[in-house]
């Protein structure tokens, strides 16, 4: 029973990193299809029309202050007409009449987001990658020093 606690002991990196790293990378590779959808979208300045809270700034259990989230409704023109859409919660202070820039699909005009980049994905897949690669070599090494362990143990009951 000793022996099992000390190789879950020694692979807890490995238990942690891999299934860690396989979850950056699936997440990762959800958002790149995602984007890669709107890379066809085109950029266009809005107005926020309507800014709704949804959750108050605060100060969390850490004592970090976290910003206020708002519901995020635009208005924008495409073709000479205009549209009016949610684009989503955002953290951060957001006012009525603000500018911000938004991506649109020009086969539909009401479908938005507020980003194109495959910068962020890319980054998810390769830190998944490197977390699961990390964490089969911690698993890789737990092994080998619990047969080091077995094999020494050996050793100790042979002088005994």
């Amino acid at each position: 029973m000793n022996k099992l606690f000390t190789f879950f002991r020694e692979s807890q990196v490995a238990r942690f990193l891999i299934p860690l790293g396989l979850i950056l990378t699936i997440f990762g590779i959800v958002v790149f299809s995602i984007n890669m959808k709107n890379q066809h979208y085109v950029k266009t300045e809005s107005t926020i029309s309507k800014a709704e809270l949804v959750e108050e700034e605060h100060i969390d259990a850490d004592g970090d202050t976290v910003q206020a989230t708002y519901k995020i409704f635009v208005k924008y023109m495409v073709d000479g007409k205009n549209y009016e859409e949610e684009l989503g919660e955002l953290s951060g202070n957001y006012k009525e009449g603000e500018k911000l820039t938004i991506y649109y699909n020009p086969k539909n005009p009401k479908e938005i987001t507020q980003t194109t980049s495959l910068v962020l994905p890319i980054v998810m897949i390769v830190g998944g990658i490197a977390a699961f690669a990390g964490g089969i070599v911690s698993g890789a090494n737990a092994i080998k020093r619990h047969k080091k362990m077995k094999e020494q143990e050996k050793e100790w009951a042979k002088n005994e």
